[in-house]
């Protein structure tokens, strides 16, 4: 078997669907996720050594909205693909970060599973035409969702309209309209 047979079959493992059972909700409330430890789990058992990972460049730090940012660039049998990665972090009473290394943790492996889908490894084995089909744009939000929503800036309640938007938008940190970031809104 020469190379580019073992790397399309290493790839058809990846790209196996994952089972139902092990999709987590989201704590938005926003659909599921897969943990992270599932795709790592299924790439040492698929890959083993013939893959590895490394942080490109140091964190970044968005003091503002309190995200850190990591880029990783994961390689599978020599070939590579570079993934971002964020995390929320939290600061004490007096502004002092206090969970540094697990939001920087938390942000690669993020970027993993970010890199991980430019292999073609994914939650679903939906096209981006099919997703589209059965995930339509969600034009009204149940009010009874609204309650805990709070603006990750101000804390101030999200209206059922700021919900809507930032799922129309797919943003999935909670902004009030006044502190959503500008390269977030899109363009009309």
């Amino acid at each position: 078997m020469d190379h580019n047979d073992t790397f399309r079959e290493l790839m058809n493992k990846l790209r196996a669907p994952f089972p139902k059972e092990v999709q987590q909700p989201r704590s938005d409330g926003h659909g599921t996720y897969i943990p992270i430890a599932y795709y790592l789990e299924r790439l040492n058992e698929a890959a083993g050594q013939h893959w590895s990972h490394e942080r490109v460049g140091e964190p970044v730090f968005y003091d503002q909205d309190r995200l850190v940012h990591t880029v990783v660039k994961v390689t599978i049998l020599g070939r590579s693909h570079h993934g971002e990665g964020f995390s929320k972090y939290q600061v004490d009473t007096s502004g002092k970060m206090i969970n540094r290394h697990y939001a920087i943790r938390s942000a690669t492996k993020d970027a993993i599973r970010d890199a991980l889908t430019f292999f073609g490894m994914k939650q679903d084995s939906l096209s981006t035409d099919k997703r589209k089909e059965v995930n339509p744009k969600i034009t009204k939000v149940d009010p009874q969702l609204n309650s805990e929503r709070t603006c990750i800036k101000c804390n101030k309640e999200l209206s059922i309209e700021e919900i809507e938007n930032l799922l129309n938008l797919q943003i999935k940190f909670d902004y009030c309209t006044e502190h959503l970031p500008k390269h977030l809104r899109k363009k009309k």
